[in-house]
């Protein structure tokens, strides 16, 4: 692709998992003309409809393409907030100079703007936002042509409001999802394995083929998550829920399984609480077993490292053999 100076560009979506899949991508011109986007934009919606929300970084020449090619097609175009923050920081950090108080008020009472989501306050959008600009109003920084340019791209952030604001966007099904990150996260990850050298079939077989690994990844993870509800409903539960499921194979969590259901066998009570121990406790034979809290102690339990699981079943917990009673 470096021969003729053009561009990878992944179309993604998101799987009923929550997930980040590609679902096609394009090689477009360095410049990035709209003409280049008219035409992968016709050729997506030729081959798998148009979006109901497309998230883009606000380039006039993807914006003019999705008015025209999706535009009859009723798609929402939203803008990423990680890249309106970005021309936010390069328009009008300037004009603050060295008042980072200042700087620091203007950001927060941005992102206190975006991020109210109460559609009821739609109204008050107006009156917030012009006093978002006047706190830039206030400075003395920089010559008259660039704060005029500053407060024009303000305005115009202003007036598209309803593409980046969550008081407008948040009655658009996003899944959750408010900028282009899951697209870059892609790009990213796919620098690693093409060249600019590869040829458009090779390019291809290794989009595909990074894909099909991540849905093999996607599967296995699924089936780690199914392998949670087989472990008894025990403490050990939450920490084989949060820790050990992303890291441990079927064979480990199946003997984990086993220790923890070994552990419903005992009943542990902290050394400062003492509780009676149920009468329709499942065992033929109850232990009770005080032990030190993981912050108040820094021995391990029965010679095993500090920070395991002990014989106890408990997450953490470490276990004094003098103080064990049957």
């Amino acid at each position: 692709t470096n021969r003729f100076k053009l561009k990878l560009g992944c179309w993604t979506t998101i799987d009923c998992n929550g997930k980040t899949v590609i679902i096609a991508f394009s090689l477009v011109p360095a410049g990035e003309p709209k003409d280049a986007f008219v035409w992968a934009f016709k050729m997506f919606r030729k081959h798998l409809g148009a979006p109901t929300v497309k998230f883009t970084d606000g380039d006039p020449g993807m914006a003019g393409a999705i008015q025209i090619v999706f535009g009859g097609d009723g798609t929402t175009h939203l803008l990423c907030l990680y890249h309106i923050f970005t021309s936010l920081f390069k328009h009008m950090r300037k004009l603050f100079g060295s008042d980072k108080a200042a700087w620091r008020a203007f950001v927060d009472m941005f992102w206190r703007i975006a991020k109210r989501s109460d559609l009821r306050s739609r109204c008050e959008f107006a009156a917030e936002f012009a006093e978002l600009t006047a706190l830039a109003q206030a400075t003395t920084c920089c010559d008259e042509k660039t704060r005029r340019l500053a407060f024009e791209w303000l305005a115009e952030l202003g007036e598209r409001r309803e593409q980046w604001a969550a008081r407008f966007t948040w009655k658009h099904l996003t899944l959750d999802v408010h900028s282009t990150q899951r697209a870059e996260a892609i790009h990213s990850a796919l620098q690693h394995i093409i060249s600019s050298s590869d040829k458009i079939n090779k390019l291809w077989e290794k989009v595909q083929g990074f894909e099909s690994d991540r849905c093999f990844r996607r599967f296995m993870d699924q089936h780690r998550r199914e392998l949670v509800h087989l472990v008894p409903t025990t403490e050990l539960s939450v920490l084989v829920r949060d820790k050990l499921v992303p890291i441990l194979t079927e064979e480990a969590l199946s003997r984990v399984r086993k220790q923890a259901q070994l552990a419903s066998l005992y009943s542990v009570v902290p050394d400062d609480v003492l509780e009676e121990v149920p009468e329709n406790q499942e065992c033929n034979r109850v232990y009770k077993v005080t032990y030190s809290r993981p912050e108040a102690s820094s021995s391990g339990g029965t010679g095993s490292e500090g920070g395991g699981v002990g014989p106890t079943g408990l997450p953490g917990g470490r276990v004094d053999p003098s103080r064990t009673g049957c």
